[in-house]
Formats: C-alpha cells, structure tokens, sequence
C-alpha cells in the first residue's frame, strides 16, 4: 500500500491539502497491519477481518481465535500500529468478530521558519474500532455445476484521530467474499472495502481484489500458490502485487513484489513473511522494504485458536 514520506509530514499537517482530509491520519491505515506478504483481499492470518470482513477461522472444528498484531517502522519514521481481535462461532457457518486497531507517528517536531523546536511534539495518531460477521464456507451450485464454496462478511467501523489541534471521527460500512475452488477450479479469489463511507464522511475507501492458484501440490502435506492482487485507495493511487506461498504443515512461508503508485510517485517493494504453527498457536513475522530511500518495517503476529 502507499506511503507518504514522513520526514516531510510536519509541515504537511497543517496546509492546506491536508486540511481537506475531513478525519486526519488517513494515511497510517496504508500500512499492512497484521498481512505480513499476504494479498489483504485473501489473507485469513490475522483474526477479526480487518481487510476482508469476510475472513474466518479456516477450520469449521475451531469455536474462538484471540489474536495480536504489531508493525513498527525506523526511527526517521516512527510510525507504531498494533492489533488487538477476536472472534467467536456462534453457529457453524456463522462468526462475529470485534478488533481495535490504533496507529501514531511520534517525534513530529513543531518548528517555525527554522529547524529549531518550539512547543512539545505534535499529535498524530488514529484509532480504529471495527465489529462484523461472517457467513463462511457455504458451497454454492448452479444446476450441475459448483460454483465454489464461498464466505461473505460485512463490518461496521468507527475511526476517529488527532493531528495537532484538529480531532474528526468518521463511520464506515465494509463487504467481503472469499471463494475457494472458484466456478469448479483450483482458484481462490477474494474482493472486498475498506474504509468505505456510504455517508461520504471524509474517509477515502480502498477496493481490493485478489486471486490465486495452485502451480504445485502434494497431499496435505505441501501446498504453493502464486497469486495476484490489486488495492486502489480514492483520491491517493495503486497497488499492484504478485505474490507466492508455501504451506508446508507447520509452516508457512510468503514472499511478493509490490508495485505502487502514490500522487505521481511510483515504488517497488519485497515483502517477507513467515509463520510457525504450534498446538494452538501460530506466531509469524514480516519484512517489508522502505519506500523514498526509507527504511524496512517489521511486523509480528501471534494468534491463537480455541477448539
């Protein structure tokens, strides 16, 4: 996802482009929070479908998952974002989820017409609360034919943030569908919203899609997938992103190129991500490279099933 370039951001807050962002720090929610190098529109890793409401425990024996997500950048950044996400069965085909999320930038300096500080740091941060439910694994047919076995999800969310003197809260209203098997073939496709205000309330939604096949298989044992995937916030730019997985067991290992365009500017970026299955648990972590000369960010994630 896109990047704004925070050596430059304290004397963006307060002009006059910035003023038109209606709820400030918009720009905190691009990065990929509990995804590590999945494809957001497909990514069931992280608990209580934050980029898909339509994500769900995988296995239908699973009655509960608690789960925590951080993401932390350089210091010449100094962007935090952490995770917090359950969710609950309450019929087999059917989960409610409920998270919070909340992301800062510290270390923004007030200055005048020189480098030299005045005042204390100024604000900038946005929290994110989010509840939805989840109609998974139903297979859908048509006469003969499957037509695969799909989820659909729909979230409610409340976003509210601070930038200096300025507060704005803004509600938003989310979709999701996973597929698997898609129309009969090995395919999995995904599409969902994020941040999508029917209301128009200030909030720049981002439309996502995916899919993926496998190009090898062996039993249950090891699985690899390479998959593409497409975000587009409104009003900011694009993310174009191949990607490939291996499933082996106990673990998992993802790796992609992301390709973004941002206001004119275009980046290309790895992303790494691994991830350990133990028991009940499953704890991963992430790297993905700098944008603008930046360095890396660094993500983790810890999850935990109750059957």
């Amino acid at each position: 996802m896109s990047r704004l370039t925070f050596a430059a951001l304290a004397s963006a807050l307060l002009s006059a482009p910035a003023a038109a962002q209606k709820v400030p720090a918009r720009d905190l929610f691009e990065f990929p929070l509990g995804l590590l190098a999945d494809a957001p529109a497909l990514s069931t890793r992280m608990t209580a479908s934050l980029w898909n409401p339509a994500s769900r425990s995988a296995d239908s024996t699973v009655r509960a998952e608690i789960g925590l997500a951080g993401l932390t950048t350089p210091q010449n950044q100094g962007v935090q974002l952490g995770m917090i996400g359950g969710e609950y069965r309450v019929r087999r085909d059917l989960s409610a989820s409920l998270s919070f999320a909340q992301a800062s930038v510290s270390d923004l300096i007030r200055t005048e017409t020189d480098p030299q500080s005045i005042g204390g740091e100024i604000p900038y941060g946005t929290s994110l609360l989010s509840a939805g439910l989840a109609m998974t694994n139903r297979r859908l047919v048509r006469g003969a034919r499957s037509l695969g076995i799909w989820s659909a999800g729909v979230a409610a969310r409340y976003r509210w943030a601070t930038v200096d003197n300025d507060h704005g809260g803004a509600l938003s209203l989310d979709g999701g569908v996973i597929a698997d098997s898609l129309l009969g073939t090995p395919l999995r496709g995904a599409a969902s919203t994020f941040l999508f205000s029917p209301a128009r309330s200030g909030e720049a939604a981002t439309f996502m899609t995916a899919i993926d096949a496998p190009v090898y298989h062996r039993d249950s044992s090891l699985a690899v997938r390479l998959g593409y995937s497409l975000s587009a916030t409104q009003s900011r730019g694009r993310d174009d992103y191949v990607f490939t997985s291996v499933d082996h067991r106990w673990f998992n290992a993802t790796a992609g190129f992301d390709w973004s365009t941002a206001f004119g500017d275009r980046d290309r970026r790895l992303r790494l991500g691994i991830s350990l299955r133990y028991a009940s648990y499953d704890v991963a972590i992430g790297r993905e490279e700098g944008a603008a000369g930046l360095g890396a960010n660094y993500q983790f994630l810890v999850t935990r099933t109750i059957p």
